[in-house]
């Protein structure tokens, strides 16, 4: 019911006005052919049909047709632009006035979401890789935005440009929310850091920061998963090394007091008792170094996630383990 009341009022509008210019009878035909286009609900057609005839013949009554074919068909910040410019037609019949100013005008805008843009000044501004001519970011008050930005309430990726350098951000605006965009990664001037590329007039998102931080993680993850490995190294050779200290002490003790000195050293029990003295005391020193070089890759991944500030690539940690002692090699660019 709502789309024939609809369809009846650009029917009955289509025809209001006078026909003054040498395009009349293709702008009029234009405005049949939206008409029709629209009651068999092919929106875009009828809007792109109004919007030839309203250049042909810029009329009160095809503007009001344009702008509820952009409402039909999902374009509601061109919708309220034109609802806008028609309610300056005060000539227009009061109640139709009225009419768009209580019901259409609301109704498009409330389809519609402001972004307000904080970027450097002079900094280009797009919209799903669409350019805002008229949205250059200017200078203004501290904590001002610097531009702002009607779209359709939705997901839109908003980008700002300055030279070469670009950044892009995901958009989710709700009907009649204010959202606010910052960004802050373009600089006043080019410089040397990874950035968003543009090609064919749309942006690229850059995927650099990306791969820093995954990169962090990486690193930070394993140096800290080496440590966890050499502790618990540290604890199996503590435990081996105990075991050892228990056998040179019954050892020991099954032994006579000097049984193990001069001539006499070199018998079974007294190799034995060597043995495990030897076998205590390489325990003990894998244990320690174990415990050691944990506590370095303890410290590194700590350090790591502290002072992340790689130049290109990504760090690189080796663990060595010997039975001379443990350390840890680092690798990469800083």
């Amino acid at each position: 019911m709502k789309r024939r009341v609809l369809l009846a009022v650009i029917v009955a509008w289509s025809w209001t006005a006078p026909a003054l210019a040498t395009d009349e009878p293709t702008a009029n035909a234009l405005v049949r052919q939206g008409a029709d286009l629209f009651k068999h609900e092919n929106y875009e057609g009828a809007r792109t049909a109004f919007a030839r005839a309203y250049e042909l013949e810029p009329k009160a009554a095809t503007l009001f047709n344009l702008a509820l074919s952009e409402l039909s068909s999902e374009h509601p910040v061109e919708a309220a632009a034109h609802l806008r410019e028609y309610l300056t037609h005060t000539d227009e019949p009061a109640a139709k006035l009225e009419s768009v100013r209580t019901k259409w005008l609301p109704r498009a805008e409330g389809r519609t979401a402001r972004v307000n843009v904080f970027a450097p000044a002079s900094a280009q501004l797009a919209v799903d890789g669409v350019v805002q001519e008229h949205a250059i970011a200017t200078p203004g008050p501290t904590g001002s935005p610097t531009a702002s930005i009607v779209i359709a309430a939705g997901e839109h990726d908003v980008s700002a440009r300055q030279g070469t350098v670009a950044e892009s951000q995901h958009v989710t605006a709700k009907g009649g929310e204010l959202v606010d965009v910052h960004f802050q990664r373009v600089p006043d001037a080019p410089g040397p850091v990874a950035a968003i590329g543009w090609a064919d007039g749309g942006p690229m998102r850059e995927r650099a920061e990306g791969t820093t931080s995954r990169a962090k993680w990486i690193t930070v993850i394993a140096l800290g998963s080496g440590a966890v490995v050499l502790a618990g190294v540290g604890v199996a050779f503590g435990i081996a090394s105990q075991n050892k200290a228990s056998d040179v002490q019954s050892l020991h003790n099954d032994l006579a007091p000097g049984e193990c000195l001069g001539a006499s050293g070199g018998s079974v029990p007294c190799m034995q008792l060597k043995s495990a003295i030897d076998a205590n005391r390489q325990y003990w020193t894998l244990s320690t170094a174990s415990f050691i070089g944990a506590g370095v890759l303890g410290a590194a991944s700590v350090a790591t996630w502290t002072l992340w500030r790689p130049k290109s690539g990504a760090v690189v940690a080796r663990p060595t383990l010997s039975a001379r002692g443990a350390g840890l090699v680092l690798g990469g660019q800083w």
